[in-house]
């Protein structure tokens, strides 16, 4: 009897160390993730100010390249979003995950990404009357900047545990960290996909480059010629 009671306290020991083998290994499972802009919420766009010169300031002018310059600067503009993201941590690999199942968590988070004109990358070539300039498409200038105070923890809705009751599937802090920093790649590639939205913000800065030129020439009664197009990545 002695010897029975012993094997089974050696197996649940065993069973222990498994699982506790098994929990280490989750802090490194990757974790699939789903993201969706959130349909209800709107996506604000900030257009930046633009350049503003006295009527003597402009007489006293002629196209300059560090203006055209800090004009796409200016043009960059701040988008906000809000998104839902959905998480899947699988059960571990090998004898650690037998009786685990995979689990399912949500999140909301915040933030907001600046998108304009790489300003170093922009060709200018100034004549006499023609000022030419190429602009590479644009682009989240600095990358994607999450709210860190839009989530938590605490906010994570984790579906029930299906797991045995000896070797459960749990959600961590730290599986809700790595659940983050896939979201931010998600919204970032989400954003940068978002044709109409780059083009707004090309635009704005032709546009201000445009009226910039045109003000030049109205005061300084000199006809500029003002051409612009992409650059070739």
């Amino acid at each position: 009897m002695k010897k029975i009671i012993a094997l089974i306290i050696t197996l649940a020991l065993a069973t222990n160390i498994c699982c506790a083998c098994g929990k280490k290994k989750d802090q490194k499972s990757d974790i699939r993730l789903e993201t969706k802009m959130s349909e209800s919420a709107e996506v604000t766009v900030v257009d930046a100010t633009e350049p503003d010169f006295s009527a003597e300031e402009w007489a006293a002018m002629h196209p300059q390249e560090i203006q055209i310059r800090n004009i796409c600067e200016l043009a960059t503009m701040e988008v906000y979003f809000h998104s839902v993201a959905k998480a899947v941590k699988p059960a571990s690999s090998g004898v650690s995950g037998w009786g685990q199942a995979e689990r399912r968590f949500w999140f909301e988070y915040s933030g907001y990404a600046r998108i304009g004109i790489d300003m170093s990358r922009v060709e200018i070539t100034i004549t006499e009357d023609t000022v030419t300039i190429l602009i590479p498409h644009a682009s989240i200038i600095g990358g994607i900047n999450i709210d860190s105070s839009s989530y938590s923890y605490d906010s994570v809705i984790i579906e029930p545990d299906n797991s045995n009751f000896y070797n459960s599937n749990s959600i961590t802090a730290s599986d809700v960290t790595a659940a983050v920093a896939s979201a931010n790649e998600a919204t970032t590639e989400e954003i940068s996909s978002d044709s109409a939205l780059m083009m707004r913000a090309e635009n704005r800065a032709v546009e201000l480059i445009r009226k910039y030129i045109e003000q030049i020439s109205e005061y300084s009664h000199v006809d500029y010629d003002f051409e612009w197009g992409y650059i070739d990545d």
